[in-house]
């Protein structure tokens, strides 16, 4: 499952993250029991980079194995603080065109389609 840290600060590397995420692993119900413990297979950090405000904000992809795991990890350190920051812990969902509602119903107008007047995101993606 691949897991969103949203809000990590700037100075955070991949090491720091790992660190964090590993004590959470190891207190899993599986870990204890049957000393089966989840695995981190891939860290991609995101900066995020606000020209206009020369704001920099980092964003973590993390993924981990089994998914029983990662949703511990993800209940164990939502709203915890890293590097003196509160975070934001979820599951990373991908979005695909071809899925989206929007798209997939013939019914809906063009004008409804293209009816957003600017692009909702606020800072253009990096990645580290």
């Amino acid at each position: 499952m691949l897991v969103f840290f949203k809000n990590i600060p700037p100075t955070t590397q991949k090491t720091d993250l790992i660190g964090f995420i590993k004590p959470a692993i190891k207190r899993n119900f599986f870990y204890r029991l049957f000393k089966l413990p989840g695995a981190i297979v891939d860290v991609t950090l995101l900066n995020l980079l606000d020209h206009e405000k020369n704001i920099v904000n980092v964003d973590g992809i993390v993924a981990i194995m089994p998914d029983d795991v990662a949703s511990l990890v993800i209940k164990q350190l939502d709203r915890k603080v890293v590097n003196g920051r509160r975070i934001t812990v979820r599951e990373y969902h991908t979005r695909s065109e071809e899925n989206d509602p929007r798209k997939a119903s013939g019914d809906v107008p063009q004008g409804i389609i293209d009816q957003r007047v600017g692009e909702r995101r606020q800072y253009e993606l990096v990645p580290w």
